[in-house]
C-alpha cells in the first residue's frame, strides 16, 4: 500500500509560525447541553465547519481535532476518541468520512491547517470484556497480556500493561506493526491532514516510534507526561518531529498555582530547554492545559491576574503556542471523574468574539505576526522569586509576576539592557499603556495587583 501513495503535507519546520487551537470535536459545535460530561454531547464535524471563522479570527492558524476513528462500545468517555474499534471508519457519532474530508478542505480554503489526534497504544473496551468489537485488530494474539500498570516508573509495565483497562496493542507483532504503519499512510493521505498529535509515548516502545517516523515524515508532536528535557530529546532524535514543552508546563503550573513557587523555575526551564534543544526549542509546543489536565483558570484558583500572566507567557514564549478551546472565553473546570474540563462551546459561551480574552489573545497573535516571532530568539532579562522578564529579539519585552490579584500591591523593577533603544516609546499591548525607555536603555516596570506586561514599539500598536 505504501508504495502506491503519493503523500502531500507542509514542511514540518513551517509549523514554527503556526498557532495551534485544540478542540474536542464532541464539545465544540453542533451539540446540546448534556449533564453527564462523560457521555457524548453530539458535537460534530459538519457543525465545526461553520465555526472555522471563529478560530481564524482569533488568530489561530492550525486546528488540532480529537481522534476521528470509530469507537468501541463502552463503558464511557468514547467522545474523547481514545477507544478505537475500526481505524478505517470515522466515528459515526461525530460524522461521516465525507464530513471529515469537508472539514479539512474548508479549513484549507481559509488558510488553516488541520492536525489529527492519533492513538497507537490501545483499542477500546468491548461489552463482553474481550476484543470482539475491534474490527481492525480482532485477535487476542494482537495484544499484550492483561495486566494493570501499578508502577508509573516501570517502563515494562508502561509498555506492556493496560491504561484504564484498555486492551494494549503489541506493536512487536508483525501484523500489528505493519497494519499500524499502513494505516498511518492511508489515514494521512485519505483525509489530507497536515500533521498528527500523538499521545501515550511512554506506553509504546522506541522501536515502534522509529518505524512510524519512517512512514510519517510530516509534522508530528508527541505528548510525554511528566517528562524531563532529556527524555523529550530521546523522542525527537528519530521518532517525532517535536514534543510539547512538558517541563515548562510543570514549571508554569507550580509558579502560578495556589502555592506560587519561585519564578526561578521558569528560568531553569528556559535555560535547560535551550541547552538541550538549541534552535529546535522553537518547535516545542507551549501549553497551559488540555483535555487531560485541569483548565488553567482552575489551576490558578481563578485568580484573574495569574490567568493573564499565563496567557501572556503562552503567546510570547519561544515555541509554538497550543491553546485548549475555551481559554479565550475564560472556561474553567477540573480534570475530574465528571470531566468538568470538557465544557461545550455552545450555550453561555456562544462563540463570543468580543469577550475580553478573545480580543486580548487576538491582539497577541497579531503581534506575533508583525514581529515574525518565530524567527527571533528569547533572552532572559531579570528573574526574582516573584518576577520574570524576557525579550524576544529586539521586538518584545515581557514582564510577568506571580503576585496575583488579591495581594493588592504594586511591584517595581528596573530592567537593564532592554531590547529597545534609549527614549523609544513602547506600549503594553495588554493595557495599552505606554512609557519611554530610559536614556541608559533600561526600562522601569511597574506591575499593579499582579498584572503582566507585553511591551512593543508604539508603531506596532
Amino acid at each position: 500500500m505504501l508504495a502506491t501513495l503519493v503523500l502531500s503535507f507542509p514542511d514540518p519546520k513551517s509549523f514554527r509560525k503556526q498557532r495551534i487551537y485544540q478542540v474536542i470535536t464532541d464539545r465544540f459545535a453542533g451539540g446540546y447541553d448534556c449533564y453527564n460530561k462523560r457521555e457524548y454531547c453530539c458535537g460534530n464535524l459538519k457543525s465545526m465547519v461553520e465555526k472555522l471563522d471563529y478560530i481564524k479570527n482569533l488568530g489561530y492558524t492550525t486546528i488540532w481535532i480529537s481522534p476521528t476513528v470509530e469507537q468501541a462500545e463502552g463503558p464511557q468517555m468514547q467522545y474523547k476518541g481514545y477507544w478505537p474499534s475500526d481505524f478505517y471508519k470515522t466515528n459515526p457519532k461525530q460524522g461521516s468520512d465525507q464530513d471529515l474530508k469537508d472539514l479539512v478542505a474548508e479549513a484549507h480554503k481559509l488558510g488553516l491547517l488541520v492536525i489529527s489526534d492519533v492513538n497507537y497504544n490501545n483499542v477500546g473496551q468491548c461489552k463482553d470484556g474481550k476484543v470482539s468489537c475491534i474490527t481492525t485488530f480482532p485477535l487476542d494474539a494482537y495484544y499484550h497480556a492483561n495486566c494493570n500498570i501499578t508502577d508509573s516508573q516501570n517502563s515494562t509495565q508502561l509498555e506492556k500493561c493496560r491504561v484504564d483497562g484498555s486492551p494494549d496493542l503489541d506493536q512487536d507483532h508483525p501484523y500489528v506493526l505493519q497494519e499500524l504503519l499502513d494505516w498511518t499512510a492511508w489515514y494521512q493521505n485519505e483525509f489530507n491532514f497536515d500533521g498528527f498529535r500523538i499521545g501515550f509515548l511512554k506506553n509504546v516502545g522506541h522501536k515502534f516510534w522509529k518505524a512510524l517516523r519512517q512512514v510519517s515524515p510530516w509534522f508530528t508532536i508527541g505528548s510525554v507526561t511528566n517528562a524531563s528535557y532529556a527524555e523529550l530529546k530521546n523522542y525527537t532524535n528519530q521518532e517525532f518531529y517535536t514534543t510539547f514543552n512538558e517541563p515548562l508546563f510543570q514549571a508554569v503550573d507550580k509558579v502560578f498555582d495556589y502555592y506560587k513557587m519561585s519564578m526561578h523555575l521558569l528560568s531553569e526551564a528556559f535555560e535547560e530547554a535551550a541547552l538541550t534543544f538549541g534552535d529546535n526549542v522553537k518547535d516545542l509546543g507551549i501549553y497551559l492545559d488540555n483535555h487531560d489536565t485541569d483548565r488553567f483558570l482552575s489551576a490558578c484558583s481563578k485568580d484573574p491576574m495569574m490567568f493573564l500572566n499565563g496567557v501572556a507567557l503562552q503567546h510570547t514564549w519561544i515555541g509554538i503556542p497550543v491553546m485548549y478551546y475555551g481559554t479565550e472565553q475564560e472556561m474553567f473546570g477540573s480534570n475530574t471523574f465528571a470531566n468538568e474540563n470538557a465544557q461545550s462551546m455552545w450555550g453561555p459561551y456562544d462563540y463570543n468574539q468580543f469577550s475580553k480574552y478573545y480580543l486580548l489573545i487576538k491582539k497577541l497573535n497579531q503581534i506575533r505576526d508583525k514581529v515574525k516571532i518565530d524567527k527571533i530568539n528569547q533572552k532572559e532579562l531579570l528573574v526574582t522569586d516573584d518576577f520574570y522578564s524576557y525579550a524576544r529579539g529586539n521586538q518584545v519585552l515581557v514582564a510577568l509576576t506571580n503576585q496575583g490579584y488579591y495581594k493588592k500591591q504594586q511591584i517595581h523593577y528596573n530592567i537593564p539592557n532592554s531590547p529597545f533603544e534609549s527614549n523609544t516609546r513602547i506600549c503594553d499591548i495588554l493595557s495599552n499603556e505606554c512609557i519611554n525607555v530610559n536614556e541608559d536603555e533600561s526600562v522601569d516596570i511597574y506591575l499593579t495587583n499582579g498584572q503582566a506586561r507585553v511591551y512593543v514599539r508604539e508603531s506596532l500598536m
